[in-house]
């Protein structure tokens, strides 16, 4: 995978119109823009007028996703591949993943389909969180994400231990976010 230039903040010129699907444009989607920028992506999403719900792909040893650079490369990571999904259509693909030897992040993953997101940000003690980066990926560049419109990341450390998670936002995620824009405007 080639790898990615990551940004501390959304650039003006990858903000998705209502109308994108793959391409970006000059137009803005505002809620979009909240979605991405929100600490709490599981907070940004159920706040939608839409049911939200997490599809659990994959728990387990995996291959490190270049997503998250060269953390975790002493052997493959325990990871965890979900969608997001808003009435029941994946609007994000997230993976979590962290070194197969950290029982504590091991156990936290291990959440079924119960968003990673009330955990995180339900009050662990000591935890701390990198600043949020994000990309833009080239299409077919993530291969469980093929049509990313954006990807961010962050690392979560607690007690020396880290968690790196990467969430790559698919074009329903912009359609359903334009939709919201619009029936706040009237």
């Amino acid at each position: 995978m080639t790898s990615l230039t990551w940004h501390n903040t959304l650039p003006q010129a990858w903000r998705p119109s209502e109308n994108t699907c793959r391409g970006f444009s000059d137009g803005q989607n505002p809620a979009f823009e909240r979605i991405a920028a929100a600490s709490s992506l599981t907070a940004a999403l159920r706040a939608l007028p839409h049911t939200f719900a997490v599809r659990l792909l994959h728990l387990g040893e995996a291959e490190a996703s270049p997503l998250l650079g060269d953390t975790f490369t002493a052997a493959p990571p325990f990871c965890r591949d979900v969608y997001l999904c808003l009435d029941g259509i994946p609007a994000v693909w997230a993976r979590s993943q962290c070194p197969p030897d950290s029982a504590f992040w091991r156990d936290i993953l291990n959440c079924g389909s119960r968003p990673l997101g009330e955990t995180l940000f339900g009050g662990l003690p000591g935890l701390s969180r990198s600043p949020l980066q994000y990309a833009r990926p080239r299409p077919g560049l993530i291969p469980q994400a093929p049509a990313a419109l954006l990807a961010r990341r962050s690392f979560f450390t607690r007690q020396g231990q880290t968690l790196g998670l990467t969430e790559c936002f698919l074009p329903p995620l912009a359609q359903l976010a334009a939709a919201v824009e619009r029936a706040e405007a009237v």
